[in-house]
């Protein structure tokens, strides 16, 4: 197979490695579906996919044998194929993705970084956990292979994550002058941690990060973990200062924290649509005198149970709040094929039904309300209205939720965060700040933070908003590229709201107000009238972009009734064809 390259560009294609590719699943109606993903590192990376010349290849598994292995989620082929990006899905066997996802980067990789050990966390490696391990080295293998096997010529190499440790030093024994950065989204563990893991495998993963030029990690003290790993356990020189390592070649890798942001544009516009107006409506009601919510994914690192616990402490001791403050709690479905997370799920749920229970009479409503899905939307209407957005993580990378939070909160809000967070350092003087394992201290931050002063809630949302519009994600990317020395496309450069040119450029604010939506059709005449005009058109959608001229990429924006968008045309017929497509969606409203 073979990768097409832009005609007279002779600079070779940047590739983009992950375990994900750009769609996510979301459980709709007792299944899962694939949809276009909203995620912190698909968001972060899709700037630079939708350049000419980026290949992004992923994992996904091929089609599980036994109806056992088809209850589990499993991304196939089919699910990650996106009309407006050049992705290149790997496929493996349902076993060795099993095995390669399930077993070693989730139950082993990230309960290690997130200092989960023991309940609801890693604990032994028995026989299965040593040949998942021969798994996890097969799925990097068939990775690097299926890049060899494309033959095209590569710019330089930018690997994501845990899934994908021994990556780099296999690619850098077929291209050893390209560079390559491996970013780490999550926590780096330091060596007493990391010798939790057999000696062999603790060495094929540094020394597999080591075959890069550049490791990304999310903060000083990831970075100086990471030279303590190298120094520790390979017993080879790094210097601190520099934040270097030196390899026996002679080679050294540099290592530097990139802290990851969101897209305060693409945030503001998302903001400002139907979805996030109709949430408001709908959550208005269960928004008390004070409100604290939670957004984050089911999962032990995030700490939920000791947050409700801190919650039910907080109503004990001011019971003045019974009654007038309400307990949001966002919940995103997470590995739900896995022991682990089920007996979390179902560990949750005890505890908030414990105080609900206890508090229910008193209040007059549940105390604790969950919202267990993955929508978007909703949650950050509630972000805006809220009073507190507590964040106890026992350890994460860098709590996106908190940077969202800080662009749209509208009350103002305050945060309360665990020191161990990634975000902490950031937000030190702008915060509460708690150990992840104090209930009672988690109880006494909330009650200061609902009784904190308007004008100091103010001061302190002001300062957090200006430093996150001083590094965005543009930034964080813009940086990554720099260190491996790749002059920037102009479009990252300027960022995707700013590319008006002589050309011309038209946006309209649309929405679907046919009760079916837009289904095989409907799509089918939309993007036939979008295909008789020359310029570019697009349907952006919650901060994700569509051409108007592909059905596929049309009918995965999920354009269903009530769906708002953004119709953008760029080119010396937009204004025209904006028009006739403003005008062909009209047509559509009559459709039983």
């Amino acid at each position: 197979m073979t990768i097409p390259t832009k005609p007279g560009n002779d600079e070779g294609t940047v590739v983009i490695v992950a375990n994900r590719g750009p769609h996510d699943f979301v459980w709709e109606a007792g299944h899962w579906v694939a949809k276009p993903s909203t995620g912190g590192l698909v968001s972060m990376i899709e700037p630079l996919a939708r350049q000419p010349n980026v290949a992004w290849f992923c994992c996904v598994s091929e089609p599980p044998g036994s109806e056992a292995d088809r209850d589990a989620l499993y991304t196939t082929a089919k699910d990650q194929i996106d009309p407006d990006l050049n992705v290149v899905p790997v496929p493996l066997p349902s076993g060795v993705y099993r095995d390669y996802y399930g077993v070693i980067s989730n139950e082993i990789l990230w309960m290690l970084h997130h200092h989960l050990v023991g309940q609801f966390g890693y604990a032994t490696l028995d026989e299965e956990s040593h040949r998942a391990w021969d798994a996890y080295l097969e799925a990097n293998r068939r990775m690097a292979d299926a890049i060899l096997a494309t033959e095209i010529p590569v710019r330089a190499f930018l690997i994501q994550d845990y899934h994908l440790y021994p990556l780099a030093a296999m690619l850098r024994l077929h291209f050893p002058e390209t560079p390559i950065l491996h970013f780490i989204h999550i926590p780096f563990p330091e060596p007493s941690t990391l010798k939790l893991l057999p000696k062999s495998w603790r060495k094929a993963l540094l020394e597999g990060l080591l075959g890069s030029d550049v490791i990304g990690l999310q903060t000083a003290d990831d970075v100086r973990s990471f030279l303590a790993c190298c120094e520790e356990i390979l017993r080879i020189p790094v210097d601190v200062h520099l934040a270097t390592v030196t390899l026996s070649s002679g080679r050294n890798v540099r290592v530097r924290a990139f802290p990851a942001s969101t897209d305060p544009e693409a945030i503001r516009a998302l903001q400002a649509g139907v979805e996030v107006d109709l949430a408001r409506k709908r959550l208005a009601p269960q928004m008390e005198d004070h409100t604290i919510i939670r957004v984050d994914r089911l999962d032990p690192s995030k700490n939920q149970i000791i947050g409700f616990s801190a919650f039910g402490r907080l109503l004990e001791l001011h019971p003045e709040f019974i009654g007038r403050v309400r307990f949001l709690a966002f919940l995103i479905p997470s590995r739900t094929d896995l022991t682990v997370y089920r007996e979390y799920h179902d560990a949750v749920y005890r505890e908030i039904e414990r105080i609900n229970s206890r508090f229910v009479q008193a209040c007059g409503f549940n105390p604790i309300e969950v919202f267990y899905t993955n929508e978007r939307t909703q949650a950050l209407a509630a972000m805006e209205s809220c009073d507190v957005l507590l964040v106890n993580s026992r350890q994460d990378g860098m709590n996106l939720v908190v940077k969202e939070w800080a662009l749209v909160s509208r009350k103002p809000g305050v945060l309360v965060v665990s020191e161990t967070a990634g975000v902490a350092s950031a937000t030190e003087e702008v915060s509460l700040q708690i150990s992840p394992l104090d209930v009672e201290g988690t109880a006494k931050a909330l009650a200061e933070a609902l009784l904190m002063p308007p004008d100091a809630r103010t001061t302190w949302l002001e300062q957090l908003r200006s430093g996150i519009k001083k590094w965005t994600a543009r930034d964080w990317l813009v940086a990554q590229l720099q260190e491996l020395g790749i002059t920037l496309p102009e479009q990252i450069a300027r960022g995707p709201l700013d590319l008006a040119d002589s050309k011309g450029a038209v946006e309209w604010e649309l929405q679907v107000l046919n009760k079916r939506g837009i289904h095989a059709r409907p799509a089918a005449t939309f993007v036939q009238c979008a295909r008789g005009f020359q310029c570019e058109i697009e349907i952006v959608r919650e901060g994700v972009s569509y051409s108007a001229k592909s059905i596929l990429s049309v009918l995965t924006a999920n354009l269903d009734y009530g769906a708002a968008f953004t119709l953008r045309a760029s080119g010396p017929d937009a204004t025209a064809a904006a028009e006739q497509l403003r005008q062909v969606l009209e047509s559509f409203k009559s459709e039983e």
